[in-house]
């Protein structure tokens, strides 16, 4: 059924003898010589490396300094903190990489994450394969570290009035705009985008950044209530990435173990095993 493997290298990563330490992520900022990794930036508060197993070349990732799981438990100054790194993050990346889009992610429980350490997916996507060895994008991204400094980074000042949602029929609440996936990955795969129309993450101030996580986060609670996942993705499309609106959306897609059945394995065709109707039923009373 896959006739490309989208990133071997991930099979070291996957197969491999994990470090013996309790978080890989702590680790790292304590500068534990029983892991490595290519640092670019730290501070008191946060600090940005690369992924050593990345899905494509340039694959960064963004942690908060102080050990935490989940979201809410970042105080508002420390979520902002991290969320402007991750601003200068895509920065960093479209300035070096120069990538077609951006995939920016973030895995919550058994979601695809090894790591229970909180920490933020910064994928560049390219139409054309990039052939880039590590230690070279490492050395690039070292040069280009003042994308990190304080000050430098710009705001985009374009907002126009929007109708790229007016279409859609399952409405949670319109500012910020909240509503059911048309097409979704799984039941209860709601998506989150600021009221006015943004492209892209840094056309959002700090603030206005922290406010749209903050309605991530109340998504993701109302979503564990109602479907009790073992997972959640939460994801960022930007840039030529296919099936992606322009306007600005953050997608919380509940994970389920198994999620594979007959149809996806024989098929090739992805099964969601309620309506959309149903889904928005469960949903009206803790989203609206």
């Amino acid at each position: 059924m896959y006739d490309v493997l989208f990133a071997p290298s991930r099979g070291k990563y996957a197969g491999g003898e994990k470090p013996k330490v309790s978080c890989l992520f702590c680790a790292i900022r304590d500068h534990d010589p029983r892991v490595w990794t290519r640092e670019i930036y730290r501070d008191e508060g946060a600090l940005v490396i690369m992924n050593i197993f990345p899905y494509s070349p340039g694959h960064i990732q963004v942690l908060p300094s102080r050990h935490v799981e989940e979201p809410e438990e970042l105080s508002d100054d420390e979520f902002i903190h991290a969320l402007d790194f991750v601003q200068r993050g895509i920065l960093l990346v479209k300035k070096v990489m120069k990538p077609d889009g951006l995939h920016l992610g973030v895995n919550l429980g058994k979601a695809g994450a090894s790591i229970q350490h909180l920490h933020f997916q910064i994928v560049p996507r390219y139409k054309k394969a990039v052939e880039d060895d590590q230690e070279r994008i490492h050395k690039w991204y070292l040069k280009n570290t003042d994308v990190f400094k304080k000050g430098t980074l710009r705001k985009k000042k374009k907002t126009r009035s929007c109708r790229c949602f007016s279409q859609q029929r399952y409405v949670f609440k319109k500012d910020p705009f909240v509503y059911l996936s048309p097409n979704p990955y799984n039941r209860g795969h709601v998506v989150i985008s600021p009221a006015k129309h943004v492209t892209d993450i840094e056309e959002l101030s700090p603030q206005e950044f922290l406010d749209l996580f903050k309605e991530v986060t109340k998504v993701k609670k109302s979503i564990e209530r109602v479907y009790n996942p073992v997972g959640i993705n939460i994801g960022v499309n930007i840039g030529e990435v296919p099936n992606s609106s322009n306007h600005l959306q953050i997608h919380v897609v509940p994970r389920y173990d198994p999620e594979s059945g007959f149809m996806e394995v024989i098929g090739n065709t992805r099964v969601v095993v309620e309506s959309l109707d149903q889904s928005f039923g469960k949903l009206i009373r803790y989203l609206s």
